[in-house]
């Protein structure tokens, strides 16, 4: 029974693993770079209740009540923590951004008590297990079923749960697969207080399904709530505003309908600066408006490339009757796969391509403005296509911030495109083309007018205000000069950092410096009074090796989620698979750690060696292969991937496993403690890194060379104090 109990457990840690940040994303924006504050904060929790719950327990009571109240415990947290993100919405102004500071401090206060436990489940674990089994093999054994579990957990998300079943009825079943594993651990002690423990925790389950729809519109209060859709890839939310409906993607509002005034410039001003706009490529899910306009001008296909069939699904049953009629007309050519996936085996040429995504404040988004994405589509335009894209800027007065941003996208551009031309505007629109594009104000009105093109916005009027030579001859001057401004390109996203720091000289709240200090500062004196485990981990080789194992085991998975998104755009709908392939890495690491049980001391250090060294190799490996997939296909890279993912995996389980051979200790709680939360503070210093300094300064792939510096500087430590032990 304890087998599948453990089993549980990782299915369980790793599914509300993904269901948290699921939410949290929303809250965040879906910004990948959230990524790693999150599992930083997970880490470091996890790690915290592994290494301190031995030090809450009462002596007199037995292990097994401890570990069966701990899932009860977490059937609670887990549903009420979903509620309590949701509602966070409500609390932040509407469309602020909070920044890292903030975010961090949120996460790390929200995750703290549900993690907590989590984490002193593992060490609960092994100490129930070591009444009926080896204690020098408990924990690996452990260890090896949590990670099966957490690959079993992972599969089902990917492949039957994401898009399909609502996140909070996921925590919801968990939550009751939790209460009857509690129950089967106590059956045989069952009591009147039992039962009444397990009852009132249905019912606060029941209670927190029926509150779930009114948390649900809080975040929309003043604002008609209308529906919500989880997708694979992301959670949309469509809300009544006044006399438009609005489509909010992860909290991004990324479409408004009936909206002129948004996709007719976005549309008109590429197909009038195309000589001949029959062959119409349109990018983006929010574009049924652009498709609209763009059937003006009587083309013979439009293609329409949709990342999946989430956004149509949720707003065809309140569309007009012209934007139906367009998204239902016979020229457009619906595709549900990633834009560049289509590009790249795409045949088709085409006079007009039109971007119309929601800007970058994501790596999702940021590989739609990339030189080499750029660089494709050059392949795909006639000689004397156009492209036209828009992105955030101010009508008159650009500030540094918006400056760098704006011109970060015009220097990508220049560097693909022979003609580059800007139109002025809160939305700043760029036209680009393989030859010269004809901007005079003749040749435009009298396309307008020879075409017979009727709009309620893009007038003839609005046309000779935005064609101003020398405000526009101003404007790309300004961008030319702007300081410090790199291409922007797949792997060094330039781009995606200069709009989180406009988006943070805009919404960032200094209160977050504040509340971070004060969180740190407590964190500190917590930590100073356990200052004995402390010490128990700095004098010991092994969990240091498996801090910096786990530091660069988790570098490495977060770069290469972040590579996965820039390649695919899937990384939230394969995230589950992605996660599990590390887990089943670790569960093999374990079968094979446990075959070298009953060795010599000096033989596990010649392991560990050997696998330290392994890894950073893999990381000098990973700078070379990443910037080649992006010419894979999609099945290609998954397979890639979860390779990479599994021999990561198989490293730091097997290091895990040997490490706890080295260590004699009496009492397995700590030592079961020690190691694990070693392995989960590295991987949550290396998640809170990486993201946030690592990966901004040095890009994607100077995270990987900076991995491997941090692994021989590990490994040397390591094999100083070995010399000094022996």
């Amino acid at each position: 029974m304890y087998n599948f109990i453990f089993l549980y457990y990782g299915l369980l840690a790793l599914l509300t693993q993904l269901v948290v940040f699921r939410e949290l994303s929303v809250l965040f924006y879906g910004n990948e770079l959230f990524l790693g504050t999150f599992l930083s904060s997970w880490l470091f929790w996890v790690g915290l209740g592994s290494l301190l719950v031995r030090r809450l327990l009462k002596k007199e009571r037995p292990i097994e009540a401890y570990f069966s109240y701990g899932f009860l415990a977490t059937s609670l947290l887990f549903p009420s923590m979903i509620l309590l993100i949701r509602a966070s919405k409500s609390v932040f102004a509407f469309g602020e951004f909070i920044g890292p500071v903030g975010t961090a401090c949120y996460t790390f206060s929200a995750m703290s008590v549900l993690c907590f436990v989590i984490g002193g489940q593992f060490s609960l674990a092994c100490a129930a297990a070591s009444n009926k089994t080896n204690r020098e093999v408990v924990l690996g054994r452990v260890y090896m079923y949590e990670a099966l579990g957490a690959v079993i957990g992972g599969v089902i998300f990917t492949y039957i749960l994401i898009g399909s079943v609502p996140t909070f009825i996921i925590a919801l079943a968990l939550s009751v697969g939790c209460i009857f594993i509690s129950f089967g651990i106590l059956i045989k002690k069952i009591s009147f207080r039992i039962i009444l423990l397990i009852v009132a925790a249905l019912a606060i389950l029941a209670v927190n399904f029926m509150a779930e729809p009114a948390v649900n519109r809080m975040e929309w209060k003043g604002y008609q709530f209308i529906k919500q859709k989880e997708g694979r890839n992301a959670t949309l939310s469509l809300v009544n505003m006044g006399s438009t409906k609005n489509v909010f993607m992860d909290g991004v509002l990324t479409a408004s309908f009936p909206n002129p005034e948004g996709y007719e410039p976005a549309a008109h001003w590429p197909l009038l600066a195309s000589a001949e706009p029959n062959q119409i490529l349109i990018i983006g899910d929010t574009s049924l408006g652009v498709i609209k306009e763009a059937l003006k001008y009587n083309p013979k296909q439009i293609d329409y490339v949709v990342l999946d069939n989430s956004f149509i699904e949720l707003i065809e049953p309140y569309l007009d009757f012209e934007d139906l009629s367009a998204l239902r007309n016979p020229l457009t050519h619906t595709h549900y796969l990633d834009a560049r996936s289509f590009i790249r085996n795409n045949k088709n040429k085409y006079n007009t391509v039109i971007i119309n995504i929601q800007e970058v404040p994501n790596l999702k988004a940021n590989r739609f403005y990339s030189e080499e994405f750029y660089s494709q589509l050059r392949g795909i335009l006639k000689s004397n296509g156009v492209l036209g894209l828009s992105v955030a800027s101010s009508e008159n007065y650009l500030s540094m911030q918006t400056r760098i941003f704006n011109a970060s996208v015009y220097v990508t551009l220049k560097s693909v495109f022979k003609a580059v031309e800007v139109i002025p505007g809160d939305s700043l629109i760029f036209l680009a083309s393989p030859s010269e594009i004809d901007m005079r104000r003749e040749t435009l009105l009298g396309r307008l007018d020879k075409r017979n093109i009727s709009n309620h916005y893009v007038i003839s009027s609005y046309i000779e205000y935005k064609l101003q030579a020398k405000r526009r001859g101003e404007l790309k001057r300004i961008l030319q000069t702007a300081p410090g401004v790199e291409i922007n390109r797949d792997f060094r996203p330039t781009t995606c950092y200069y709009f989180a720091n406009l988006w943070l000289n805009k919404f960032a709240s200094p209160l977050g410096y504040l509340t971070a200090s004060i969180i740190f500062i407590l964190i500190a004196l917590n930590t100073f009074k356990k200052r004995r485990l402390l010490f128990f981990l700095s004098q010991r080789k092994e969990p240091i090796l498996i801090f910096v194992l786990g530091f660069i085991s988790m570098l490495l998975e977060l770069v290469l989620l972040l590579s996965y998104q820039i390649i695919s755009g899937y990384v939230y709908w394969q995230m589950g698979i992605l996660f599990s392939s590390f887990m089943l890495g670790l569960f093999l690491g374990s079968l094979l750690g446990n075959q070298f049980k009953d060795n010599s001391p000096k033989r596990y250090s010649i392991l560990l060696t050997i696998l330290c060294l392994a890894i950073i190799g893999l990381s000098i490996c990973a700078v070379y292969l990443l910037p080649y997939l992006i010419y894979l296909s999609t099945l290609q890279n998954i397979a890639i991937f979860i390779a990479f993912l599994v021999f990561i995996g198989v490293i730091v389980g097997t290091a895990f496993v040997i490490a706890s051979f080295l260590i004699r200790a009496d009492d397995v709680m700590l030592k079961a403690g020690s190691l694990y939360a070693a392995d989960l503070w590295g991987a949550a210093l290396g998640a809170i890194l990486s993201t946030n300094f690592i990966t901004p300064i040095f890009g994607v792939l100077g995270a990987l060379n900076f991995s491997a510096v941090i692994g021989l500087v590990g490994l040397a430590i390591f094999l100083i104090l070995s010399g000094k032990t022996s």
